[in-house]
Order: structure tokens, then C-alpha cells, then sequence
């Protein structure tokens, strides 16, 4: 069952990064706290900023992050919108998978982490009100958001493709959010 779901994700990973012409591998860091991405969240105040938490094994979290990271893409066309990508230990996803998982994202300026004792899913599981650790969640933070205590602060809007509450994801509706907090 485990393997083929890994054969279902890398034939995806194919898939999309075929259907976007994308392919380069992106630098990523691996996080061991939230202090270093906290840092960098609040650097990009005054800005709209998106943040994801994704498994680079999961099929749907590979389709979304590159549906949203087009969007993102789109947008930034004269515009900066920072994007965040946290790369969690998600349905088996291990470290190794990240820098092939790297290359559906479609925005090189992004800043990308594995973080592999899966702090974000446990903190986003606290800030969105789920019963499980968050993962294969999309979130926007308008200019004015700042991460001030130990948790992130509540995102703006956010979708997902999960069994929690919240927005189905919708790239093309969670692009509009993203222009209308431009």
C-alpha cells in the first residue's frame, strides 16, 4: 500500500513537472526550530506573504503546491508575494524526497524547508483548530500579519485538501485572496 502510493506520487511529481516545464531543483533548508522561518516571516512584513505545509510524497500536496506557486508566480508579475514552502514528514515522505519534490514549485525565489520532526504540521494543528497536525495547507498572511509568540499567527485565509474544516483548495480562489490583500 505504502509503495504504491510512492509510485501514484513520483508518476505525479513526473506528471506535473512535465505539464509545467519546470525541473530545477531548489535549494531548501532543514529547520530544527521555528526561530529561523519565524525570522524570515517577519523580514517580509508589509508584504502579502503565502505559506504552505507540504509532503513531497504526496501526490495531492504536489499538485496543489505547484497549482499555488503558478498562481503565486502569476501575481508576482511586478509584485512581491515571499512564499514559504515547509516540506513535513507527511505520508512517508523522508528528507531524501525533498529536492525532487522542489521542482514543481514555480516561484525560484521561494523559500523552501524540510522540517523533519514536523514542527509546522503540530503549530498549524494549534492556529487552525484541527484534530490532527496540519499538512496539505495553503495559507495567505496579508501585509500586516506578524509572528510575534511562539505560534504562527492566524493566516488571512487558507485552503486545504484534508478531512478538517476550512476550504476546499481551489488555486484559482486562493489566488483571488491572495490579489485582493495586495
Amino acid at each position: 500500500m505504502k509503495s504504491s502510493g510512492l509510485i501514484v506520487a513520483a508518476a505525479l511529481l513526473l506528471a506535473i513537472t512535465a505539464c509545467n516545464q519546470l525541473g530545477t531543483k531548489q535549494p531548501y533548508a532543514e529547520v530544527a526550530d521555528t526561530a529561523a522561518v519565524k525570522a524570515e516571516f517577519n523580514a517580509d512584513a508589509g508584504k502579502v506573504r503565502v505559506l504552505m505545509v507540504v509532503s513531497p510524497t504526496c501526490g495531492e500536496c504536489l499538485k496543489g503546491a505547484s497549482e499555488v506557486s503558478q498562481e503565486v508566480a502569476e501575481i508576482n508579475q511586478g509584485k512581491t508575494v515571499p512564499l514559504y514552502v515547509m516540506w513535513v514528514p507527511r505520508s512517508g515522505g523522508r528528507e531524501e524526497d525533498v529536492p525532487a519534490a522542489t521542482r514543481v514549485i514555480a516561484d525560484s525565489a521561494a523559500h523552501e524547508f524540510w522540517d523533519g520532526n514536523d514542527l509546522f504540521g503540530t503549530q498549524y494543528k494549534q492556529v487552525l483548530g484541527w484534530r490532527n497536525n496540519a499538512w496539505d495547507v495553503y495559507m495567505v498572511y496579508g501585509p500586516k500579519a506578524i509572528w510575534s509568540g511562539d505560534l504562527p499567527p492566524v493566516p488571512d485565509f487558507f485552503m486545504h485538501q484534508t478531512s478538517e474544516k476550512g476550504p476546499r483548495l481551489d488555486a484559482a480562489v486562493f489566488g483571488t485572496k491572495v490579489k485582493q490583500l495586495l
